[in-house]
């Protein structure tokens, strides 16, 4: 009972208290029921406004979504690769270092075709061909008197074309890869391997076209080979100024007409014209080294056939003459002719990679950013509103006495104008 009575008077004083609470009270206090009136309207309208106004701040900082950067300061590369699985498209990373040699993050590397590497160029293969005894035959494109020029030439392919790779190789190292940020990882690989395809084709293109520009500039100029093989001279000595020349044939292809005459190569029994043995592959012509871009190496993956090669040279070979093997043969074959493997710089296979880490290292970025889309945290949102607290009270301590006052008094202008109307009628 005593407890019904306490909430009973509570709930009196409660309502006494907002019945009568005043935030506009005038100074000195006013004892006009009108003033007091307007006074206690103007505090529940402020108070009113003041949660309904603080309701939809809350609300707007609560729902509004907002796009934040985040900044990460020289992150490694696996925080890198972290962030960037998660942010790919806003990731952004500046580089200290915003230009990098090739030679940082792109290594290539290339095995060569097995004959550059075996007997066949040695100078000791060269020299053996070279005690073969002239006098034994008098036909000039017998094997055994164009094998040393042929020889020397291929050794000289081999030279001209590991030269020519790696001086180029030199130039594309040095060059440089500008990027203002961190290239992304598929990316740089993309670029890398377009980068390492361009140097190949360029490489092999250039290397084809000065062959091509030498064979067609000896073609055009008629030149006499040094073995006679496109001509032959009449007369004891083939030194004599007045010598008569005659046009090699060889099949039924003229050395007047195609500098690329040729057939396969022979020797012969002595000064006889009976062929004692084809050379399976090689090939003589007008020109040396037409004949040698035509021939292939398939002799010389037997060793059979190299023996029976040998065995119609006197001296004896110094070296080992271990057969080229079939198993390392990767993009070319047994029957692939030198003009083939010339096509292809005599490269049997290329290898690039992309050394990430060494290009991130190199680049070095400082600092990165990413934007993510969020709500504003609970920190923020109540530093807000406090922080317009203060404007929006006197604001509102301003506009609502006046709007209330205002209000009133065109009420009571509305009320008197009624009744004086009223009266007037009566």
């Amino acid at each position: 009972m005593r407890l019904t009575m306490n909430l009973s008077e509570l709930c009196i004083k409660i309502k006494l208290f907002v019945k009568n609470l005043n935030l506009f009270p005038s100074v000195p206090p006013s004892t006009d029921e009108h003033d007091l009136k307007n006074q206690r309207i103007s505090t529940r309208l402020f108070i009113l406004l003041l949660v309904i106004s603080l309701t939809i701040l809350l609300l707007y900082n609560s729902l509004v979504t907002i796009t934040q950067t985040v900044y990460i300061n020289s992150p490694s590369l696996h925080e890198y690769s972290s962030y960037y699985s998660s942010y790919p498209q806003t990731l952004s990373c500046a580089c200290t270092q915003i230009s990098i040699s090739y030679e940082t993050f792109i290594k290539i590397k290339y095995s060569f075709h097995q004959v550059c590497s075996s007997f066949l160029v040695t100078q000791q293969w060269i020299d053996y061909l070279a005690t073969f005894r002239t006098n034994s035959t008098t036909h000039l494109d017998d094997f055994r008197l164009v094998s040393t020029s042929m020889f020397e030439g291929l050794s000289s392919f081999c030279y001209l074309v590991t030269a020519t790779i790696r001086n180029r190789l030199s130039q594309f190292y040095t060059t440089r890869y500008v990027s203002g940020t961190v290239t992304p990882m598929k990316v740089l690989y993309s670029q890398a391997q377009a980068f390492t395809s361009q140097f190949i084709l360029s490489t092999t293109n250039d290397f084809r076209l000065s062959l091509i520009t030498i064979r067609n500039a000896t073609k055009s100029n008629a030149l006499l080979s040094g073995q006679f093989t496109n001509y032959y001279l009449l007369g004891s000595e083939r030194s004599y100024s007045h010598a008569a020349s005659i046009v090699s044939k060889y099949n039924d292809c003229d050395c007047g007409s195609s500098s690329q005459c040729a057939y396969q190569s022979r020797i012969y029994i002595n000064s006889s014209d009976l062929v004692s043995l084809y050379v399976s592959g090689m090939y003589t012509g007008c020109f040396l080294v037409e004949a040698l871009l035509q021939s292939d190496l398939r002799c010389f993956y037997n060793g059979t056939c190299i023996d029976d090669v040998k065995s119609y040279f006197m001296s004896h070979l110094s070296i080992d003459s271990e057969p080229l093997h079939l198993s390392l043969l990767v993009r070319f074959t047994a029957n692939s002719t030198i003009e083939q493997l010339l096509d292809q710089l005599m490269v049997e296979q290329w290898n690039d990679s992309t050394q990430y880490e060494n290009y991130y290292n190199a680049c070095n970025p400082s600092i990165c950013t990413y934007t993510v889309e969020t709500k504003n945290g609970t920190v923020y949102i109540v530093t807000t509103i406090i922080g317009l607290l203060g404007g929006l009270i006197t604001v509102l301590k301003l506009i609502v006495p006046r709007a209330v006052m205002l209000l009133r008094r065109k009420k009571q202008a509305r009320t008197l104008n009624t009744s004086k109307n009223t009266d007037s009628s009566m």
